[in-house]
Order: C-alpha cells, then structure tokens, then sequence
C-alpha cells in the first residue's frame, strides 16, 4: 500500500507548487531546526491503489496535495481523486474516473497532483471545481465539496483530449502532471511515450473554457509536423500579467535528429503565452537541437530579481544539465549571464549536432570532460563499471549520442527534475535538488537492433532497447549504477540539496540529498547523497 502521511497542514497550499508561480514556500508555519525534530505523524490515509499492472508495472504516489477549504485534496497512481480532512485524515469523498486498466501506459501509474479553479459566477454547485488530467487522456472536472463531476463540462465532467491528436495511440499519450488555471481557461499538457519513432503525436497544449469545457485555444510547439515537444510537467501563471509559462520537453525522438534537422520550433523552450488566447509573448530555447532528453522538467520558478536597475519579475528554469536559467518574465531576456560555448560534434551519419549550446552563469554540476573517478564499492561493483564504460565516448557535456555508446552526465534524469525548486524571498534564496546520475545512450543500427533488443542486454547489463522507427538507429540506454545493489558507479556526490542565492546567483550552501543504503551513517559516502526523485519545499 502507499500511505500519505501528513505531517503537518499548511494553510493557503492552495496549487501543485504551493501557490500560482510554484514557489514552494510556507511561510505561515512554526517549522525551524529547532522544532522539526518535534514533528510526528498526526494521521496516515492509505488510498488503496498499491497494485501490479500489465507489463509488471506498480503504481507509485507521487501528487502534492492541496489545500481547498479544510480539505487535502489529491490524486493517486490510478487518478483517483480524494478529499480528505486535513485536521483527522478522515476521507470526506472520493472520485474514480475509472481509467481503463487493460492498457500498459508509458506513464503507469503517476499522477502528480490536481488543480483547484473556482468560479466567481457561481457559489454553489461547481462553484469549486477540481480539474485532473488522466492518464487515459481525459480532462476531469469535479465539485470540490462532494467531489461528484460538473456535468456543464465538457461531456458530463470530462472532456475527451485525445479527439484533435494526430497519430494518438491510447497508452501513450496521457496527462500525468495538473493543469493549470488561470482566469476562466484550464490549460493542459501531455505525456507522450517517447523514441519509439520519429514522428509521434504532436506535443499540442490547450485551452479549455473553465465552466463549459469549450476549447479555447491550442499551441502546437512543432508546428512543422515533428511529434512529441510536448508539456509534460507542471507549468506556473501569472496572473497579474495574464501569462502561462509552457516549459516544453525534446522533439521526438530524444536521441536521433537526424530526422529533425530545423530548429525545432519551440522544443526545449520556456514559452510565455497569453492566457487568454495562447498567443506566444517570447519564447526562450534552453537547448538546441536535443539528443540527449534534456527537456525542461521542473515547474518553472516566479519570483522578484535584484538588478542594477531594480527588481525585476523573474522566471527561474532549473534544468536537467544542472544550469539554471534567469529570464525576465515580461521579455524572456536573460537577467544572468548566459554564454554560447563550442560543443562536441556527431560522428553519427546523417546528424548534425548543434556546434553550440547556452551555458547558464549558474551552474550546479560540472560540464568538463574530467568525471569523477569510479567508486570501488567492492571488487565485483567496479569490474561491472568498468564493463558499462567500455568504449563509451565522453567528451563533457552535450557529447551527442553514438554507435560505440556515449555517457551522458548528468543522464536524461537530471541535474534537476520535475521535483523543480523552492523559493524563500524573505532569506533571498533558492532551494533545489541536484541529480549526478549519468546514463549511456548507445545508437545501433537498423539491421543490427532486432537482435540485440531480443537479448535486453547491452554491455554485459540490462538496458532499455527502442526502436526509434523511421531512423536508421533503434537506442538502448542504461543508468550508470549496478542494479543488483543500487550502488552507483562514479564517486560522489551523487545528489545534493542546493541553496542558491537570489540576485547573485552564487551557491549558498550544498547538502547531502538522501543515503545510500549500503554504507554506514559515518562513512565518507553517506555525505554523497543518493538520488532525489522529488524536490524541495521551503518554509
């Protein structure tokens, strides 16, 4: 069973990332070093949605709930939405979109979490509404008192996302992070399966009227026909200006591009769009041209920065390569130093890799070709590394894929994550988890990947093997640790909570983020961290 355990209620949690801008602040709690070793479990609330599914897969918790009222409102691995009381952990409803399980979803089975959207019109039924993203592609409304749909949208209470969707393929194409609303429209992304081919469905962000479920409007990142490019994690609104910020994620597939030789419109980009129509402010490319599913994950940051000239609105874009970008909200300029360096070419026939890449000011994790050197956790754990390095190309960040294998540091994974960051305006500073989990991609050749995706194994190791249909490579890739102990290859830190300051961008302090099981508390090891699957919240 996955139980949520409450700790402690915090009132005006009211959004995924605590309030509108994801800033992940509490300021309205007596939490401190000095009392949270007081904290204990109130109440723990089990949703009952533990379970295998087809291909072996297990549902996972992973939404952030909200407050609504004296209510904790979430959704679990099987979206499933429930309202509990944030006092007793007594369940007060309860809503079961009944997703069809028969399928084995890319996605299966996450939900990060709901968003709450309430109608000055109208004070009583449906007044509140709760809206959720299904992972089999429907767009949810429910009353948030009783938790019973709001038959005025859409189609009785839901609106079916997948009509519109070139190329849609049922278990593949889901909505695993919350919408997010912001006047009368709830806009909504995708989660698309990806590097199964090199055309997918298109990464298409929408528009729905709040009260009826009417579309909009839509935005197509891509709009020259490439698949994927979609918005997969949590987007933030400001609603003083009227904007959402769409961070999107690589054009498909992640890999090979030598199938998307432009500039793929808006791929890997903060876009800032007009909420009210969609229609683009600015748009920012973070990278250009992606093999490496370096797509923006985290939910980006709203908050105030100290420039010459005076504070500036600010959107802050933690990334997967460990850079973190500065972006005036209202231009999408650069409020921190950001350069182009020179980078690695391709020796893959018929890709061209960008000769240059956006190299933040602040970056919290080393981008040269020099790694770490591998951990001798035991005899057997460094032979084993030493075999999933053989032959592996590296030649420091943004080294592109090839057919001998190439490490990616940090992997697809992160740097930072959808665990995203958190902001403390009063301290001046910024909170973030830090991945170093490298992984290697290896491009294989058509008539050779049959075979070796029949065997799952790729340098003596399982791997994941995709076909990347419509390209002359299919793909296998691995995280660079020994799955049989968890224990990672190169020496650490492995992932680290930053504080980073606001206005300067320099690092405050760096702390452990988690311990390997396998080393004792006082080792030199345990103060290397682990890996951070989710992210920081700040109080």
């Amino acid at each position: 069973m996955y139980p949520l355990m409450i700790l402690a209620g915090v009132a005006g949690w009211t959004h995924y990332g605590g309030d509108p801008a994801g800033t992940r602040h509490a300021s309205d709690v007596q939490l401190s070093p000095k009392t949270v070793h007081q904290l204990e479990p109130a109440w723990t609330f089990r949703t009952g949605d533990a379970r295998s599914g087809p291909a072996g897969k297990t549902s996972s918790f992973r939404a952030t709930a909200i407050m609504v009222g004296d209510n904790l409102v979430f959704s679990s691995g099987l979206n499933r939405i429930f309202a509990v009381d944030a006092t007793t952990g007594r369940l007060r409803w309860r809503y079961d979109p009944k997703i069809d399980l028969s399928h084995a979803y890319s996605e299966m089975y996450k939900s990060r979490g709901v968003e709450v959207w309430r109608d000055p019109r109208r004070p009583k039924s449906c007044g509140i509404r709760i809206f959720l993203g299904t992972l089999d592609a429907r767009l949810v409304a429910v009353d948030a008192t009783n938790g019973r749909p709001c038959l005025d949208f859409g189609r009785r209470g839901e609106v079916a996302l997948a009509e519109g969707i070139d190329r849609y393929r049922p278990a593949d194409y889901s909505v695993t992070s919350p919408p997010v609303a912001i006047g009368d429209v709830v806009v909504v992304g995708s989660s698309i399966g990806d590097n199964g081919a090199a055309v997918l469905e298109p990464g298409i962000v929408r528009a729905y009227d709040a009260r009826t479920g009417e579309l909009r409007w839509r935005f197509d990142p891509t709009p020259s026909g490439a698949g994927g490019a979609n918005v997969w994690t949590a987007m933030s609104a400001d609603r003083r200006r009227g904007l959402v910020f769409l961070p999107t994620s690589s054009p498909s597939p992640d890999f090979f591009g030598g199938r998307r030789p432009k500039d793929n419109g808006h791929a890997n980009s903060l876009v800032a769009v007009r909420a009210a129509t969609g229609a683009v402010v600015w748009s920012y490319r973070l990278v250009r041209h992606d093999l490496w599913d370096y797509d923006l994950a985290s939910q980006p940051l709203l908050i105030d920065w100290p420039t010459a000239s005076g504070l500036r609105p600010a959107v802050v874009v933690p990334s997967k390569m460990g850079f973190v970008f500065v972006l005036d909200r209202e231009t999408g300029a650069p409020l921190v130093s950001v350069r182009e360096r020179s980078v690695a070419k391709s020796d893959v026939p018929g890709e061209v890799a960008s000769p240059s890449q956006r190299f933040s000011a602040i970056r919290l994790v080393e981008t040269e070709a020099k790694l770490p050197d591998l951990w001798a956790f035991t005899p057997e754990h460094l032979a084993k590394c030493r075999r999933m390095l053989g032959g592996v190309r590296f030649e420091g960040i943004f080294t592109p894929p090839s057919r001998q294998g190439t490490l990616l540091y940090p992997g697809n994974s992160g740097g930072t994550n959808w665990g995203s960051a958190s902001a403390d305006a009063g301290r001046g500073l910024m909170f973030m988890a830090v991945n170093r989990l490298p992984t290697v991609v290896k491009l294989i050749p058509r008539a050779e990947f049959p075979a070796l995706a029949r065997s799952g194994v790729l340098n003596g190791v399982k791997a994941q093997f995709t076909a990347q249909r419509g390209t002359p490579f299919g793909m296998a890739r691995y995280d660079l640790y020994d799955e049989a102990t968890g224990a990672p290859c190169l020496r650490g830190p492995w992932a680290e909570l930053v504080a980073v300051e606001v206005g300067t961008g320099k690092v405050r302090w760096r702390a452990p983020a988690g311990r390997f099981p396998g080393v004792a508390e006082h080792a030199p090891e345990a103060k290397w961290g682990y890996y951070a699957r989710g992210g920081p919240a700040s109080t």
